[in-house]
C-alpha cells in the first residue's frame, strides 16, 4: 500500500472524508444568497470600499475538472491577494510533517482494539479486509485518523487527489504570479479539531465509513458535479447532515466561521482585491458566512 499524499496535506482530506460520508440522497431549499443562473461556486462580497471574491473549494479533484470556469479563473486574475485556511507553504515544514503524522496515532501503548468495542472492532476488522486491507496497518491509528486514511486511499484508487484540489491550484498558481497569500489557520490548530472529538464521536464515524465505503465514488462525483456547477442544494445536504453531529459541527463549521467572519470583513475595508479560498460548506447555510456577510448588509452575488 502507497500512501501518496503528503502528511500536511491531511486536513484538506479529512473534511472530504467526514463530509461525504454523511451525504443523504435528498436535498434543501435554496437560501437566499443563490443566483438560480449561476454557474459556479464564486461568490462576489461588495461593502462600500471594495469587492472580494469567495471561492468555495473542492480540497480533491482530477485533472480531468480542469480548466475552471472562466469566471472563476477572471476573479483570481483580478486580485492582488490570496486567502486559504492555511499557508500551504507550511505543509512542507519538517516540522508540520511530523506533527501531522503522529496527531493520529497512539503515543501511549494503546491500540484500535482499546479504542473500540469487541463487536465494532471486529466490523471495522472485517470491512477492511472486505477491501484488501488488513487491520494490523492502522493498529496505532485513532480512530477518526482511520477513517480518513481509508477514505483518502479509496480516493486514490479512484483517481482523486490534493494535488488537483482547488486551493492548491490556485495557491500555486499565486505563488507563480507574485500574488501574496496567507492562511486563516494553522495546519497544528486544524488537526487538534479533530483529534479533540470525543472517543464515542470517532467510533461513530469511523464505523459510518466503513458502512459507506462502497458508495464513495458515487458520492464523490455527485459533490465535484454539484461543485462544478454551483448547485449548491446538492452540496447543502452535506452541511444539514453533519448536523446530526453537533460535536463535529460546531468544532468544524461553526466555530471556525465566526473566527472567519472578521478577517472577511477587513479585505472588505481595504482597497486590494481578494480572493479567498475555503471549503464551500463554510460559505453556506443560515449560519454560512455568505449569510452572516449578507446579514451585515454587504451585497452578495453568486457568479
Amino acid at each position: 500500500m502507497r500512501f501518496q499524499q503528503q502528511p500536511g496535506s491531511l486536513f484538506r482530506l479529512i473534511l472530504i472524508a467526514l463530509t461525504l460520508q454523511l451525504l443523504l440522497p435528498y436535498s434543501l431549499q435554496a437560501n437566499d444568497v443563490r443566483q438560480t443562473h449561476a454557474t459556479s461556486c464564486l461568490w462576489s462580497v461588495t461593502s462600500d470600499q471594495n469587492t472580494i471574491y469567495l471561492l468555495g473549494s473542492v480540497h480533491v479533484l482530477k485533472q480531468e475538472n480542469y480548466p475552471l470556469h472562466d469566471t472563476i479563473n477572471q476573479a483570481f486574475e483580478s486580485a492582488s491577494h490570496l486567502v486559504f485556511e492555511v499557508n500551504l507553504d507550511e505543509i512542507s515544514s519538517p516540522l508540520t510533517q511530523k506533527r501531522s503524522l503522529t496527531k493520529g496515532l497512539y503515543t501511549d501503548g494503546r491500540t484500535l482494539r482499546d479504542a473500540l468495542s469487541p463487536g465494532n472492532f471486529a466490523f471495522t476488522k472485517s470491512k477492511l479486509k472486505n477491501r484488501g486491507y488488513s487491520i494490523e496497518m492502522f493498529n496505532r491509528m485513532k480512530p477518526w485518523m482511520l477513517a480518513t486514511t481509508i477514505t483518502i486511499l479509496e480516493l486514490q484508487k479512484l483517481g482523486f487527489g490534493t494535488d488537483h484540489g482547488v486551493d492548491q491550484h490556485f495557491f500555486q498558481r499565486a505563488k507563480a504570479q507574485g500574488k501574496t497569500v496567507e492562511g486563516l489557520e494553522t495546519v497544528e490548530y486544524q488537526l487538534n479539531l479533530f483529534d479533540s472529538l470525543s472517543p464515542k464521536t470517532q467510533e461513530q464515524f469511523l464505523l459510518q465509513t466503513l458502512d459507506e465505503i462502497n458508495i464513495l465514488e458515487q458520492q464523490t462525483h455527485q459533490l465535484v458535479n454539484s461543485w462544478t456547477h454551483g448547485q449548491i442544494e446538492g452540496l447543502e445536504v452535506m452541511l444539514e447532515n453533519m448536523k446530526k453531529f453537533p460535536e463535529v459541527y460546531e468544532a468544524l463549521i461553526t466555530r471556525r466561521n465566526n473566527s472567519w467572519l472578521p478577517h472577511f470583513e477587513s479585505y472588505l475595508q481595504k482597497h486590494e482585491t481578494a480572493m479567498i479560498v475555503v471549503g464551500t460548506l463554510h460559505l453556506l447555510g443560515k449560519q454560512g458566512l455568505l449569510a452572516m456577510l449578507q446579514e451585515k448588509g454587504y451585497v452578495i452575488k453568486q457568479l
